[in-house]
């Protein structure tokens, strides 16, 4: 299934190839302003492909309507054969301006050329996947007022899972969604849920395409103030993210049956460390991204582990702090 819709893009390619490879771009020539959509940035998170394959067919044949110019990039088509997350380094991680760790590995190569595409756009989605079950489709990145207003003026998921304007994500490398930050622009990453191909998620994520091209008309064309269409969308639902557990030994472990956004009492026992000691969650909320590598026969994980085993993600009472 996943090679037919590579190939599928593939051929889109050839007739309207973009600036890098595995891209297509479209120029409607309306207005000059650039809309970036990332798919396979994690290459085993494949679920938002049928939707961006639909979405290039309709506006080849306008079905869809827009004015500018629009971009869908396959971060990392080569992971996504082999159905692994990454070859070498975590593309999300590997987007830092700076020299970082895995300068020669291939995903930092990549993540340069993208780089090279984003600097010349004014907003990027990109669509992600959880590892796990997910309740449903959230939006999560750092505390970004642009991205915010585009993000609530697109709508289609409720929860806005965010931290302090300028802390990263993790310590192991700048993500997608922080590069355009750092160039003030809008950069919005969606979580679709479960990965793999659902209906859901093609679902979601073709709604999502579809309302971001009408936003940037309406802007971009039409001179509307982004202010003024995020108030008349409903407010998101914010969640702040209060508290991460590192990852740090590979003996450390959770309990079974933990998904995305399931409820978190406080005092919770969570899991246990290598030596044993319960990991207590200091917060009510709900767990995310809780992480279930492969172990040995000796409890110790056996893959490279993410730099937090889980997050523990809490409504905001007074949203009003985090934006101006």
């Amino acid at each position: 299934m996943l090679q037919n819709y590579l190939n599928k893009f593939e051929s889109f390619a050839k007739k309207y190839p973009g600036p890098i490879e595995d891209s297509i771009s479209l120029h409607f020539g309306q207005h000059k302003y650039h809309i970036v959509f990332g798919c396979l940035i994690h290459g085993d998170e494949t679920g938002s492909l049928p939707a961006i394959l639909m979405a290039i067919e309709k506006l080849m044949t306008s079905c869809i309507k827009y004015g500018g110019i629009v971009t869908f990039i396959l971060g990392n088509k080569q992971a996504a054969l082999k159905e692994k997350r990454y070859l070498e380094a975590d593309l999300n991680r590997s987007f830092s301006p700076k020299e970082i760790p895995n300068e020669n590995s291939f995903e930092r190569k990549r993540a340069i050329e993208i780089s090279g595409v984003l600097k010349n756009a004014d907003v990027f989605l990109d669509f992600h996947q959880t590892k796990l079950h997910c309740k449903e489709a959230f939006y999560i990145f750092e505390m970004h007022e642009k991205s915010y207003l585009w993000a609530r003026s697109i709508g289609v998921a409720k929860l806005f899972v965010t931290r302090k304007k300028g802390e990263p994500y993790t310590p192991n490398g700048m993500c997608s969604d922080e590069y355009m930050h750092l160039q003030n622009k809008v950069g919005i990453t969606l979580e679709l849920g479960e990965k793999g191909f659902h209906k859901s998620a093609c679902k979601i994520c073709l709604m999502t395409i579809e309302k971001s091209l009408w936003r940037m008309d309406q802007i971009y064309l039409f001179k509307k103030n982004i202010i003024n269409i995020a108030r008349k969308s409903p407010k998101l639902i914010f969640l702040e993210r209060k508290y991460t557990e590192p990852f740090s030994s590979p003996k450390k472990i959770l309990k079974d049956g933990f998904f995305n956004l399931q409820k978190i009492k406080k005092e919770q026992i969570l899991g246990y460390d290598e030596s044993g000691t319960p990991l207590i969650s200091p917060h009510q909320g709900y767990i995310l991204f809780p992480q279930y590598p492969k172990r040995n026969e000796f409890g110790i994980s056996i893959e490279e582990n993410d730099a937090y085993i889980y997050s523990i993600v809490c409504e905001i009472e007074n949203p009003k702090l985090f934006i101006s």
